[in-house]
């Protein structure tokens, strides 16, 4: 699973010099600051634990399960199906149908389930397919995570969402999307000798999104958006009581095609540029060409403009 990311980075780096070219022609000359909003609202989708983006997949890609349930390096309580106070965010709402099966012959680990929550201001019915192959420090196979948790020394994940999510603002305005996700990410630096964990891989997401913007107008988005890592992202070992967005440290390339409609006026953009994590729970995005820097937060998704 490793091989796939250096071809995809070179591919994203080698084609931004072409994407700045094509942001000064047509009508995609320059971002404005809603759509430069709208963007990094999209890559806000793609990374945060509220809307099952990257830090979900970081929070599930390590941890153990059994029948019962998944249980994470972070908090001293189980995800059992079904179990609605598994973690004081309220996004992380119930899982239903859990199912886990395991295939001794490819050493592949399946996990089913149905993430929701229903709560006044914010729904959310995501489906989750999970594959997971545990490995030792000698190469073999890994047939029961949890009661063998001390034998991991990396895992091969995979990852497939899809669904929606909706959202009234404080202000008042409704905002949804929907979306397909497919991530694949390769996991090391498990053994207890080691202080940090490193994650290497891709994410893939394509949906809609529709909003009200500050004009009143609704919104309606078509995108397309990809992550890839660039060199190893690194989480510091963490303790039951902390969370992996303040200890995630490494950059990664981004893609995002959106087509935006708002009224009988379309616009395309196809915008790439970086995602820089601190481990203070926030990442900084930036695009190529272009000046504007926002900053996400990995729990929520909010955005703020940076500069």
């Amino acid at each position: 699973m490793k091989r796939f990311y250096h071809g995809g980075l070179m591919l994203l780096l080698a084609l931004s010099l072409a994407a700045c070219d094509a942001l000064q022609s047509g009508n995609e000359t320059a971002l404005s600051e809603e759509d430069a909003q709208a963007v990094a609202e999209i890559v806000a989708q793609s990374l945060a634990d509220q809307s099952d983006g990257m830090m979900t997949d970081l929070y599930d890609a390590t941890a153990t399960f059994d029948q019962n349930g998944m249980y994470y390096l972070t908090g001293s309580v189980a995800s059992k199906n079904g179990d609605e106070v598994q973690n004081p965010r309220y996004w992380r709402g119930m899982r239903r149908g859990f199912r886990v099966d395991y295939d001794s012959t490819t050493g592949t680990h399946t996990i089913y389930f149905i993430h929701e929550v229903s709560r006044p201001n914010f729904q959310k019915s995501i489906e989750a397919l999970l594959k997971y192959i545990f490995k030792d420090s000698e190469g073999q196979f890994i047939a029961h995570p949890r009661a063998e948790r001390e034998r991991i020394a990396s895992i091969d994940f995979e990852g497939f969402r899809k669904g929606s999510v909706a959202q009234r603002t404080p202000s008042g305005n409704e905002r949804s999307a929907s979306f397909e996700r497919r991530a694949t990410w390769h996991v090391e630096g498990l053994e207890a000798a080691s202080d940090t964990i490193t994650f290497e891989g891709e994410q893939q997401m394509e949906g809609a999104r529709h909003f009200v913007n500050d004009k009143g107008q609704e919104v309606e988005q078509e995108f397309r958006a990809r992550l890839v890592t660039d060199g190893p992202v690194y989480i510091l070992k963490p303790s039951a009581t902390d969370s992996l967005e303040h200890l995630t440290y490494g950059t990664l390339a981004y893609e995002v095609r959106m087509v935006k409609r708002t009224g009988d006026k379309e616009v395309v953009h196809e915008v790439e540029g970086t995602i820089e994590m601190n481990g203070d729970g926030s990442a900084l995005v930036r695009f190529y060409g272009i000046p504007q820097t926002y900053r996400i937060f990995l729990g929520t998704g909010d955005v703020q403009r940076d500069s």
